[in-house]
């Protein structure tokens, strides 16, 4: 799968990143990417800038939650900004829309593990982090107390795209198996019904093997059509029968539990995907240990995860 631990010195495509955490997945260049509510969770946001670029991340993620708990207690949008950079870094994920298409009265209601579904006010600060921060994509999620789609989340979808591409975002949209957009062919179905270019999915380790864990349905996927990958990785067995509280718990570094990656990344990158690689361990043991060690760890588990090693 990989050819070279590191390809550095390369620049993707419309960035200032140096590459140096550019690898090679199937002949192909890929980036990777520090994602945002998981990794360095208890450091402050400049050290976390820090470590993850001395660990070899190119690219950063972002919450809405984690940008403005940094806004109100440590720096400014623009030091905000400013720091990234000057780590040699950038801000190219954005997450997430939490039930894009649920009726607006139920917009800014939480739904368990301390999310809350998406209000318009919300959506207004996503596109001016977008703009700030020249952003690549944003994450999209269905519904979490619901098994039905919405009779109008296609066009419900497709506004949003249209709304993202406004700011120049796509839109990743993420399959979770205990919402109404459950699996793979679900999500591909929407965003291939919306006929919006800037519209894809997110594809994470995570919520594949807890969820269908249907590789052939990975690997209809059109390449254009995937927008990001999360990796992470897990027990066979589940840590907790809460899907919410193993999901925001107990998620393992990659190569550490006991997921077939090598399937997973194989499926989903052999058809020429280029889309980023986006770390997402949400581990209580991983917050615990050094914030240098913790995304030390997530680095190199990834690549040699993508390395099938």
């Amino acid at each position: 799968m990989v050819d070279q631990r590191v390809r550095g010195g390369r620049p993707r495509a419309g960035s200032s990143v140096a590459g140096k955490g550019m690898i090679e997945v199937n002949g192909r260049q890929q980036y990777v990417v520090l994602a945002n509510m998981t990794t360095v969770t208890t450091a402050s946001f400049r050290e976390r800038i820090e470590v993850a670029a001395a660990a070899g991340f190119d690219a950063l993620g972002i919450s809405l939650d984690t940008y403005r708990r940094v806004v109100a207690e440590e720096m400014s949008p623009k030091e905000l900004q400013a720091v990234v950079v000057d780590n040699g870094l950038e801000i190219v994920e954005l997450e997430a829309v939490f039930g894009f298409a649920v009726p607006t009265a139920e917009t800014g209601v939480p739904f368990g593990g301390g999310l809350v579904y998406t209000s318009p006010d919300d959506l207004n600060e996503f596109w001016a982090m977008a703009e700030l921060f020249g952003a690549r994509h944003l994450q999209a999620v269905g519904a979490f107390d619901r098994t039905d789609l919405e009779p109008d989340v296609v066009e419900r979808f497709a506004s949003l795209c249209d709304r993202a591409a406004d700011v120049g975002l796509q839109i990743a949209l993420e399959f979770v198996p205990t919402t109404n957009i459950p699996d793979a062919g679900t999500a591909l179905s929407i965003v291939e019904q919306s006929g919006r270019d800037n519209a894809g999915l997110c594809v994470d380790s995570w919520h594949h093997t807890r969820g269908a864990n249907d590789l052939e349905m990975l690997r209809s996927i059109p390449s254009r059509r995937v927008t990001m990958i999360q990796i992470n990785d897990g027990p066979k067995d589940p840590a907790d029968p809460d899907f919410l509280v193993e999901t925001l718990h107990h998620r393992a570094v990659p190569g550490t539990g006991d997921f077939d990656l090598d399937g997973f990344v194989d499926a989903v990158t052999e058809g020429g995907v280029t889309a980023p690689v986006s770390v997402e361990v949400i581990s209580d043991e991983l917050a615990r240990l050094e914030p240098a060690e913790a995304a030390r760890r997530c680095y190199d588990g990834a690549i040699e995860a993508l390395a099938g090693k």
